[in-house]
């Protein structure tokens, strides 16, 4: 336990604790939860830092309401009969980043054998957060084209093997270029760099086109690029360009003028928004995804980091997926 034990009078636990918007968690002890109607306590196991804890923290994604709360949308546990569940947005005020976490029943999923805690709670995110994108709401299917913006990302990534999977051409842009040459080599069609300027990256787009869906893990700048190009002159189409906003890595805010959204054939929607798939179909779909991680079809550079040093996690800057153990 990292040098820690839990309150042997079961009242406390240890976990990432926020005390204000804005700022990083502090490690210490919060009350123990207790399961109502409903609910079920998890022993956890494993959980992610991701971009949306973070923004969580900020105020920005599933912000607290009230202080202090424990950080953490998701992660990896055992119930009280020992089977082990991937957990989705624990009950107010408590976290996935704990020792134990409060959880409503139908709010997890089962973890298949095959694959370690670690790397289950590393691909619970980013893994159902690209399925929901290219399969439940993007419905890639064989001979389009899909584009994903920010492919080079964990989520991302996944996003480009499933669309490839499913038999699509599969455009993707992206900051790494080790990363997007690797792509290249799991059936990607083409990788285009996005450090170019403005009217060059929207030529490089426009030239890999057209497209039937965009997955846009960055929004600002690469957006407003990748709106340029689909708003240039392409063959008439029956359906728009389904464009889903997934992230906003690279800015929370585009430019982008009228005339480009009434020239681009572009359906845009953002990520969740066109309802919630059935909780067997994601537990299906996230049962596959760990089975070609098992594989070796999927993988991830994780860095796994004791719960007690989630202050220095949360500010260090790392190109690996962190995931803290209890």
């Amino acid at each position: 336990m990292n040098g820690f034990e839990p309150d042997q009078s079961g009242r406390h636990v240890h976990a990432a604790v926020l005390h204000a918007t804005g700022e990083p968690p502090r490690y210490g002890p919060f009350p123990a939860p207790v399961a109502g109607d409903g609910e079920a306590v998890v022993t956890v196991t494993a959980a992610a830092l991701k971009p949306s804890d973070r923004a969580m923290a900020g105020g920005v994604h599933y912000a607290p309401t009230e202080f202090p709360h424990v950080a953490g949308l998701d992660g990896v546990g055992r119930l009280d009969d020992g089977t082990r569940v991937a957990f989705l947005i624990p009950r107010p005020p408590y976290g996935g980043m704990a020792e134990r976490t409060l959880v409503r029943r139908d709010m997890w999923l089962p973890v298949p054998d095959g694959v370690d805690d670690v790397t289950a709670a590393a691909l619970l995110n980013p893994g159902m957060a690209a399925w929901k994108t290219i399969v439940a709401e993007g419905e890639a299917a064989a001979g389009q084209t899909v584009l994903v913006l920010g492919a080079t990302g964990a989520s991302g990534r996944i996003a480009a093997h499933l669309a490839v999977r499913r038999d699509a051409r599969v455009v993707v842009a992206g900051r790494d270029r080790r990363v997007l040459d690797h792509l290249v080599t799991q059936g990607v069609a083409a990788a285009i760099p996005l450090d170019r300027p403005h009217d060059e990256l929207a030529d490089a787009l426009a030239a890999e086109g057209p497209y039937d869906l965009v997955a846009d893990y960055l929004w600002g700048a690469p957006a407003e690029a990748a709106f340029a190009a689909l708003a240039r002159p392409a063959p008439r189409r029956e359906a728009p360009i389904r464009y889903i906003l997934v992230g906003m890595a690279a800015g929370a805010e585009a430019s982008l003028p009228a005339m480009t959204m009434r020239k681009a054939p572009v359906q845009l929607v953002g990520s969740g928004t066109t309802g919630r798939a059935a909780l067997t179909q994601a537990a299906d779909a996230y049962a596959d995804i760990l089975h070609q991680a098992a594989n070796g079809e999927i993988s991830l550079d994780i860095a796994t980091v004791p719960l007690s040093e989630v202050g220095e996690a949360w500010t260090r800057k790392s190109d690996r997926r962190v995931v803290l153990v209890p």
